[in-house]
């Protein structure tokens, strides 16, 4: 673990061939990482101080985006260090410099049924390319999902952590409401626990895929999948799914825009279909797996971090609609 404080910019940037720096200025977004924008003669650059993931891990991930951009796949390369290498120690830390991408973020429900369509084939290529460049010998992929008394009793621990406060919240009243309904959920639906089937198709993921770690161009075409950090082992359809509800829920009672969420898995599946069955497993998964689910509440009470609290609301309504329409989301995202 680095305890030194990290070098300035300033100490690292000449281990690039950037041409003359006009400017330096801290990113403010990124809790695992800390980056800097660069403004050269030469063009725009992005400096990036690596904290999460280090060493061989991250020579990893540099050989798998490779392995992307050469499969068509919208990725953003480190640029080489005058030692040709991709990243360079600095007095114990490790930095990076790559080109500075002008995009937008979109969410999916922003996008036409053309765009979803495409973003959904992107996946499946990252998919498929990563199964050939990153070969995993784990398949089948067991991953059972949470019992129902187990959620239950989790649900009991965060009531009681609520009760035992003193005075109120709006947060306070948010979370019991959340908790209670939940706890009626999870004891009239326990038979609803997707069984623990062997999934048969699994890889390396992004392992964050999400609308903030994809940029959009001006024609709301993917322009780079940003941030992999987070690539892991797992199943190919949870990630598909899990993707799905983060670009098309609206965040309130309307639930999940199904039709673009279509589109978007009928992309997927013109470049890697992982069969219907597969994939109807996946989505019963992620829905019980909301159902159980109550990270942002427990971050509030037992971390003491409430960074996340706005997100309850979104989270909660989601649960709820998907909860009250389970058959037809199925019927229009599984056929």
């Amino acid at each position: 673990m680095v305890t030194t404080s990290a070098p300035a910019p300033s100490t690292v940037l000449p281990y690039w061939r950037l041409g003359p720096i006009r400017s330096v200025t801290r990113v403010p977004t990124g809790l695992m990482n800390r980056s800097w924008r660069v403004e050269t003669d030469s063009g725009s650059f992005m400096l990036k101080l690596f904290l999460d993931v280090r060493g061989a891990q991250l020579a990893f991930q540099f050989r798998v985006l490779r392995a992307l951009a050469q499969a068509g796949v919208p990725v953003v390369l480190p640029v080489p260090s005058v030692h040709g290498t991709d990243t360079v120690m600095v007095e114990g830390h490790e930095f990076g410099v790559f080109p500075w991408l002008l995009g937008k973020h979109r969410s999916g429900l922003a996008l036409s049924p053309e765009r979803c369509r495409d973003l959904g084939r992107l996946l499946g290529n990252i998919h498929l390319t990563l199964r050939q460049a990153a070969p995993t010998p784990q398949q089948p992929y067991y991953q059972p999902s949470v019992p129902a008394e187990s959620a239950l009793r989790r649900v009991d621990r965060l009531l009681d952590l609520i009760d035992s406060r003193r005075g109120g919240t709006d947060f306070d009243v948010e979370a019991e409401t959340t908790l209670r309904m939940k706890r009626a959920m999870l004891t009239n639906l326990a038979q609803r626990r997707p069984p623990d089937i062997l999934v048969m198709a699994a890889g390396y993921l992004h392992g964050d895929l999400h609308p903030h770690n994809v940029l959009f161009g001006p024609d709301d075409r993917v322009q780079a999948f940003l941030d992999w950090d987070r690539l892991r082992v797992g199943p190919f359809s949870k990630e598909l799914m899990r993707s799905m509800a983060f670009f098309f829920a609206y965040g309130d009672e309307r639930g999940v825009d199904l039709p673009r969420a279509a589109q978007y898995i009928a992309g997927y599946r013109d470049v890697f279909d992982l069969g219907s069955q597969e994939m109807a497993i996946a989505l019963h998964r992620l829905w019980w797996e909301r159902l159980c689910d109550n990270w942002v509440i427990e971050w509030h009470y037992m971390r003491r971090n409430n960074a996340c609290d706005h997100l309850l609301p979104d989270q909660t309504a989601l649960v709820k609609w998907w909860t009250n329409n389970f058959d037809e989301v199925t019927r229009a995202l599984v056929q």
